[in-house]
């Protein structure tokens, strides 16, 4: 690692801490209170900080809110692990907390995408427009394959394996960097002091339950995310990196997909990968922008 600082934030955020249905959650905001709401959800294995840089390059006033979810971040671990379904009634109760009379703009990246997806079809009411950055769902697995992806789910069930421990914040940007070769160092650095913690020996992890590794113990049928996507009656803007599409193998492929979401708008950001809003996050906020501003 070079003698680079981290990255410094144009717009500074807050945490605060509130309950969400019995765990203590962190939650992340950036811009004053009196601007239009945007809440921000992330993706696996992350938290809300890896939000800043496309926060920056906002031009406008607005107030981002970001929770970090169950088990990430600063947010308290479940006991009993981990269920998709626990994030949508995690973001259901949070959102009737906060903006009980209002509908939500929700921009998720991922996990957090496949999240807003699932919630903008069971709860059209509550919610005003939705992007979803490299988050689509899951293509639906081989069903001769479920026995070994619910044994391993039962394996995860015992004590996991630690995180593993790095001895400085600068030696966990390098493995970030190593990881995703497309993000400059002062971005590592940023990203591994503001999502990671420290242990008792003073070494550094990427702040996250491990329990989180083990999969879903769900089966990711088609016919469920058909029927969820159908429902969605928010303008959606999809946002995909250039990683390749998942969903070849799927009736009508990629496009068969988007034409299940009524009011939909589609972009693909050239050179970017999963973490889109960390590769490109002018472009990323540019369009995400562009269109709450419709």
């Amino acid at each position: 690692m070079s003698t680079e600082t981290a990255y410094s934030p144009r717009r500074v955020s807050r945490a605060r801490f509130t309950e969400i249905r019995g765990l203590r959650c962190c939650v992340r905001e950036w811009g004053e209170p009196g601007a239009p709401k945007v809440f921000l959800l992330h993706g696996s294995l992350d938290a809300s900080a890896t939000f800043q840089f496309m926060v920056d390059q906002f031009k406008g006033q607005w107030h981002f809110i970001a929770p970090d979810w169950r088990g990430h971040g600063q947010s308290e671990w479940a006991p009993g692990g981990y269920w998709f379904y626990d994030y949508l009634a995690d973001l259901d109760h949070f959102l009737a907390r906060t903006i009980p009379d209002e509908k939500a703009v929700l921009v998720a990246h991922s996990l957090g995408g496949n999240v807003a997806n699932f919630y903008a079809g069971a709860r059209p009411e509550r919610v005003g427009k939705l992007v979803s950055l490299d988050g689509f769902g899951l293509p639906a697995p081989d069903p001769a394959g479920t026995p070994a992806r619910l044994g391993k789910w039962l394996d995860a069930q015992k004590e996991p394996e630690p995180s593993r421990a790095y001895a400085s914040v600068e030696a966990l940007a390098d493995r970030l960097k190593q990881a995703h070769p497309r993000l400059p160092t002062d971005k590592a650095l940023f990203l591994a002091a503001n999502t990671s913690r420290k242990t008792e020996k003073g070494e550094v992890m990427v702040a996250f339950d491990p329990k989180h590794r083990a999969p879903f113990a769900m089966v990711n049928r088609r016919e469920d995310v058909v029927a969820v996507l159908r429902q969605i009656r928010a303008p959606t803007l999809w946002l995909s990196s250039d990683r390749p599409s998942r969903y070849a193998a799927e009736p009508g492929g990629w496009e068969g997909r988007m034409a299940m979401i009524a009011d939909l708008r589609y972009a693909k950001i050239p050179g970017t990968s999963h973490n889109m809003h960390h590769d490109d996050p002018a472009t990323v906020a540019r369009m995400i922008e562009g269109f709450l501003n419709e």
